[in-house]
């Protein structure tokens, strides 16, 4: 398990675009002598190293991405890959309201039929027919867009897509930015009223303290696997956040480790 925490390291790759530095240097009449100025983010790195040390002493595989309100990302095994599962039906929204801008559409009712199900209750026939709709390239260019450097499709078989926890926390920091403006409180409506039995991790923690757009996965019977991301916003700060884990001894064991991450990073 490796873990890296962007203000413990010197130059550490943004999830969202180009490096920024951890402390930029203030500057003097003679640019000497001067002590570099500490820049804070949210979550703080006192929280991350909190929730990597709560992440070691959990069963299976597990891995946690943090995008802080300054674009700095942080975590455990960022770019580890795993299944996808159905988190990649908030990829599969993006690609498919791209498609309509591209189309100079607007959302029509049998647009609604096949994305409301998708991310309210994660259906997964529907899933399948937006897929087959938006095609792979799409689906493809959402990555590229999202900078989602260990994505890797698996065609019809959608909940096999690989991504990492680095994936889905960049994706979800970047998410207002890759949908098309007209459809941005849609897409931000959806993601933020799933149904309450699908609420757990993430969303359980953050609320009501943060407004939380989230998409979690699961396919515990197969993997032992449950994974979530989600978009955080509140008290004037935007986060991201992504938890993948596999091995879970159970649906609820995933669930628990999901909503551990989360306190450590947003507690006092």
């Amino acid at each position: 398990m490796s873990f890296v925490a962007a203000r413990d390291v010197a130059t550490v790759q943004a999830a969202t675009g180009p490096h920024r530095p951890a402390a930029e240097a203030s500057t003097g009449a003679s640019g000497h002598g001067q002590k570099p100025r500490h820049v804070k983010g949210f979550p703080r790195s006192r929280a991350v190293r909190a929730a990597a040390h709560y992440l070691s002493s959990r069963v299976g595989r597990c891995a946690f991405a943090v995008v802080d309100d300054r674009g700095r990302s942080a975590g455990v095994d960022l770019h580890r890959r795993y299944h996808s599962a159905s988190t990649v039906k908030a990829m599969l929204l993006v690609a498919y309201l791209g498609m309509l801008a591209q189309q100079r559409r607007s959302l029509s009712h049998g647009d609604e039929a096949l994305l409301y199900p998708m991310i309210h209750s994660s259906d997964n026939d529907a899933a399948s027919a937006v897929l087959a709709i938006v095609g792979e390239r799409r689906l493809d260019r959402v990555a590229r867009e999202a900078h989602m450097r260990d994505y890797e499709g698996a065609g019809a078989f959608w909940g096999f897509t690989e991504i990492s926890a680095a994936d889905l926390a960049g994706l979800f920091f970047r998410l207002d930015g890759l949908i098309p403006r007209r459809f941005v409180g849609y897409a931000r409506w959806l993601l933020s009223t799933i149904e309450p039995s699908e609420s757990w991790g993430i969303p359980a923690v953050a609320r009501p303290a943060f407004q939380v757009f989230f998409k979690g996965g699961w396919l515990p019977e197969v993997e032992g696997l449950v994974n979530q991301a989600a978009r955080l916003e509140g008290d004037g700060r935007v986060f991201a956040l992504a938890v993948l884990t596999k091995g879970d001894p159970s649906m609820e064991y995933g669930e628990a480790t999901i909503e551990g991450v989360t306190a450590r990073l947003i507690g006092p």
